[in-house]
């Protein structure tokens, strides 16, 4: 399932689109923004930066900005740096008594896994963030 690095990573994402083109967030706004603890929110935000979904900028003035347009940026772009290609399960994962699990779940977990993946890429943050501002909950069908 979705750790919570990739909640918190959200967490963090809707705030920098929140604050899309009007400058740099610090860490630390960030954190209290979201009630995220700052030293792991570091951690997530140097995660984005690797997958260049966020900039970082030192210095007094400095922080963190979105590289693209809130509504270029899918859910599932922020939950695959933190999970990967993988949600579920492995395919044939081993048993703990060695043996193999059948065919039949890991098309299962697959999927399920699919369909999880086709909702989470077509949400994009900038609707999670028109939802989260107008107090409504979000149905996609």
């Amino acid at each position: 399932m979705v750790s919570l690095k990739s909640k918190y990573g959200l967490k963090a994402i809707v705030s920098l689109a929140n604050n899309y083109g009007k400058g740099h967030l610090q860490a630390k706004e960030i954190a209290s923004q979201q009630d995220v603890p700052v030293r792991y929110l570091e951690l997530l935000l140097s995660q984005l930066r690797r997958a260049r979904m966020v900039d970082a900028t030192r210095g007094k003035h400095g922080g963190y900005i979105l590289v693209k347009d809130p509504s270029e940026i899918t859910i599932w772009d922020v939950v695959s740096v933190f999970e990967g290609k993988v949600i579920f399960s492995q395919e044939n994962e081993a048993q703990p008594n060695g043996g193999q699990t059948s065919p039949v779940y890991g098309q299962i977990w697959k999927e399920a896994e699919n369909k999880v993946v086709e909702y989470l890429d077509s949400v994009k943050v900038s609707d999670l963030l028109d939802s989260i501002k107008s107090g409504k909950d979000m149905y996609f069908i």
